[in-house]
Parts: C-alpha cells; structure tokens; sequence
C-alpha cells in the first residue's frame, strides 16, 4: 500500500508539491503558536483539565454516595476557574499592553 502511495505521489507531482505545501505552513503555523502563546496554552489547559477532573471526582463521590469525593470535586469546580481568572489579571500586568493576542482574549471574555 505505500508502495502505491509513493507511486500515485510520483506520477502526480502537484499532489506531492500540495501536500509538501501544506505540511510546512502548518509546522510554521505551530511554531508561531507554540512560541508566542505557550504560557497561556498551558494555563488554559491546566486550568480546564483541573474544571474536568473535579466534575469526575464529584461525579464519582455522586456514584459512591462519598461526601468527601463530592467535597473536594466541588472544591476544584471552584477553585480552577479562580485560578484562571488569576493567570489572566497577572498576565495583564506582567504584559501591559504589549500581551499576547490570546491573553488580551481571555481577559476580554472574563472582563478584566
């Protein structure tokens, strides 16, 4: 099979120059992202995986009749978005006007 993929791809060269194109806009497109917004990409992430699991958690303590689960589910439903909120305030101030695109985004959304 990969044999008939290198073939087709060597009997049509636009295909091949098409697909070369957009292999190298998007490791550019990636770099872009990856070195100017890399701190809000992972406070973004964290802080959502943080929200996710204290649904699972509370929702497993809903399973198991567990208060405690329940508590500290609860507790990382509120506290992630806190720190969210937090990420987003010192960002602005550690950027001023000159933050990134995505920090100013964020602080537009949760009007800060």
């Amino acid at each position: 099979m990969l044999q008939d993929v290198i073939q087709y791809l060597s009997d049509h060269p636009v295909a091949l120059a098409s697909i070369a194109a957009f292999a190298l806009l998007a490791a550019v497109g990636a770099w872009y992202v990856v070195s100017h917004h890399l701190h809000a990409l992972l406070v973004t992430l964290l802080c959502v995986a943080g929200f996710a699991s204290g649904f699972l958690v509370f929702y497993r303590g809903l399973q198991s009749e567990m208060r405690d689960l329940m508590a500290v589910g609860l507790f990382l439903i509120l506290i992630f978005p806190v720190i969210f909120q937090q990420a987003i305030r010192v960002a602005r101030i550690a950027f001023g006007e000159g933050a990134p695109p995505i920090a100013k985004g964020h602080a537009r959304r949760a009007r800060v």
